[in-house]
């Protein structure tokens, strides 16, 4: 059983890919008034050409010409000459068409070179981006087992079948069977020996990769990029739901804690700055960088005005002025500027 996790990197790549679709239909305006050129144009018409040509047509009139007469059928030399002549004239129309296209290709793109280059960097950096796993699925193992190479011996049996042109078929008919069921003894020992080749293991994970769609395997016994059985670890962790992909890594971790953590290249673990002290209960605190033994919730960014406090020991924001005791939450609104809740009645 094999495990696979679905990503996206479109919370990471909204610059990004709408720049690219900015990019792109700029590059199309101006292909589009390249195209719409007089010089464009003109060698879209000669390549209109190139399908054939007097000559062309002159020696496929002479071709038809000679077997005119069915009574007196032509010289096949001069059959050959003529085939070869309209090849040839065909082979430079065919020259003549792809120098044309090629053209046609860099009038078309004429203006667009930094825009190319701007996509090329683009997509780049989207193919890099890290990505977010959304969904979690159980799959189809990706080692399966295939027959070992025996392509040597598949070579042998060739050789051997092509041995049996060289018996003289003269002799005695006794003679040639023995010659030939020698020959087929060797080739059934090749076929045995073809058959008893172990199989191997193949690697389907590409396959099932893009068989689930947007999927890349995770592997359930690797932790820190240590396998817990003592296998191959695989991409550092095992992937669950709001776990970050990191194609550059290609390695699964955890979204990061805290600004000041780092990701430990290894392990693929955020660590502190500050070393966690070994006994004890302890909290961290973002803004010190350091371990508390007190309960400390550290602020999110979701503060909703600038004068609220946060609430490091329950966590939430807290306005600087309490709420009316007594009445309903949707009765005040809180008002920023005078510090104060205002009544909506």
């Amino acid at each position: 059983m094999a495990y696979y996790a679905k990503i996206s990197n479109q919370e990471f790549t909204v610059s990004e890919s709408a720049r690219l679709r900015e990019a792109q239909s700029e590059k199309s305006v101006i292909e589009n008034d390249n195209r719409a050129s007089d010089g464009y144009v003109a060698l879209y018409n000669m390549y209109g050409t190139k399908n054939t040509s007097d000559t062309l047509e002159s020696l496929q009139a002479e071709l038809n010409a000679l077997y005119a007469d069915r009574e007196n059928p032509p010289a096949q030399e001069d059959v050959d000459a003529l085939n070869t002549a309209i090849q040839t004239e065909k082979d430079t129309l065919a020259e003549e068409a792809q120098e044309l296209l090629e053209q046609m290709k860099i009038l078309e793109e004429e203006g667009t070179e930094d825009l190319v280059a701007e996509i090329e960097t683009l997509n780049t950096a989207i193919a890099n981006a890290l990505c977010r796993v959304t969904a979690m699925y159980t799959g189809a193992d990706e080692i399966v087992m295939v027959a070992g190479d025996s392509s040597a011996i598949q070579a042998e049996i060739e050789a051997l079948e092509e041995s049996k042109k060289d018996i003289d078929y003269t002799q005695d008919e006794e003679v040639v069977k023995a010659e030939l069921e020698a020959i087929q003894v060797q080739i059934r020992a090749k076929l045995e020996e073809m058959n008893a080749v172990p199989q191997v293991e193949k690697d389907n994970t590409v396959y099932w990769e893009g068989y689930y769609g947007g999927c890349k395997r995770t592997s359930y016994n690797t932790q820190g990029g240590v396998h817990k059985l003592g296998g191959t670890p695989f991409r550092k962790n095992y992937a669950g739901v709001g776990y970050i992909y990191d194609p550059v890594r290609d390695a699964f971790y955890e979204e990061q804690p805290y600004a000041s953590w780092t990701l430990d290249e290894s392990t693929c673990y955020w660590q502190p700055p500050t070393p966690r002290p070994e006994e004890g209960v302890w909290y961290w605190k973002e803004d010190t960088t350091d371990w508390v033994d007190y309960v400390y919730i550290n602020p999110d960014n979701n503060q909703p005005y600038p004068s609220w406090i946060w609430d490091t020991t329950n966590g939430g924001w807290n306005p600087p002025v309490d709420y009316p005791e007594n009445h309903h939450p949707n009765e005040y609104s809180w008002n920023e500027e005078e510090q104060k809740w205002d009544s909506r009645i």
